[in-house]
């Protein structure tokens, strides 16, 4: 995995149905190249799954976010555990017992509940609790039986052909474009992957940057997204956690890592925070069941 392979991959977090043609004139190389590459992330297991999902502009669920030490003996085992709960749909391990986990609630109701569940399954004894920033929009159309339809088909393999999806719903291609054009543009689907960089020659680091009261989250993002732009994953804020973000990174040794933590510090937060990532698991989340349904 190369600096060309991060700028693909996190196009594809963004928006995992843009064509190899959109992939190629944003990375100035040929259609065939950007196919070469993304057939070696699947062949290697970084990219596990295409994924499509109603968003949480659409459910209007919460996507929450929490971490927090793990006093458990075995983190393969607590993993497991999480990804049990209904709600759970991506657990990372981190050094030191550190542990992430991600989850789609339905609603703010849940929340107390699912932090008794984390904290007492995870034998995390004070976890950190984000609700990650997300554009609440309102649209003037929420999705149809047939935009369900499409979603379930593309919930794994979201890179599907309009053709494929026109033929599986059976609706006409032009339906099939049009219904998943509006989803994107109103914010009502998210089109993700699942991405597990395989740990020879990767190394991902969580940054928890602190920053200084008053300070402008939103150009601090842009300038560190421009700054390290070829090591940036994504950066995430939180609504309930101000002055705080999360910088996911990815370098290819742990020399070039230790100089993006060593660059960071001398970046003027109030403090720097780094987790190195180990592994981690997706799973099945009440959000994909509810697709079955349909």
């Amino acid at each position: 995995m190369d600096e060309i392979d991060l700028i693909i991959l996190r196009k594809l977090m963004e928006n995992s149905r843009l064509t190899y043609r959109e992939l190629a004139e944003i990375t100035d190389m040929t259609v065939s190249a950007i196919h070469k590459r993304i057939k070696k992330l699947v062949e290697d297991e970084s990219i596990n799954a295409f994924i499509a999902r109603p968003s949480v502009v659409a459910l209007k669920s919460l996507w929450v976010s929490t971490f927090g030490t793990s006093n458990a003996k075995s983190m393969d085992d607590v993993s497991k555990e999480l990804g049990q709960h209904e709600s759970i749909y991506f657990v990372a391990i981190a050094g030191g017992k550190f542990l992430y986990i991600v989850a789609y609630l339905r609603n703010i109701t849940e929340l107390q509940d699912f932090n008794s569940f984390v904290s007492s399954t995870a034998h995390i004894s004070d976890p950190t609790v984000g609700i990650l920033n997300v554009p609440y929009l309102t649209v003037p159309e929420t999705l149809t039986g047939v935009d369900f339809k499409i979603l379930k088909t593309l919930n794994r393999d979201a890179r599907k052909s309009i053709a494929d999806i026109a033929e599986e719903v059976g609706i006409s291609p032009k339906t099939a474009r049009k219904r998943l054009d509006r989803m994107k543009e109103d914010s009502l689907a998210s089109f993700t992957i699942e991405w597990t960089p395989r740990l020879e020659n990767n190394f991902i680091t969580v940054f928890h940057l602190f920053l200084h009261e008053g300070t402008d989250i939103n150009s601090t993002i842009k300038h560190i997204t421009e700054k390290y732009s070829s090591n940036i994953a994504y950066v995430l804020s939180y609504s309930n956690l101000p002055n705080f973000i999360t910088m996911h990174t990815w370098a290819k040794s742990s020399k070039d890592s230790q100089t993006i933590q060593e660059t960071i510090q001398d970046e003027g937060f109030k403090d720097v925070v780094p987790h190195i990532v180990l592994y981690g698991k997706y799973y099945d989340c009440w959000v994909d069941q509810l697709l079955r349904t349909k």
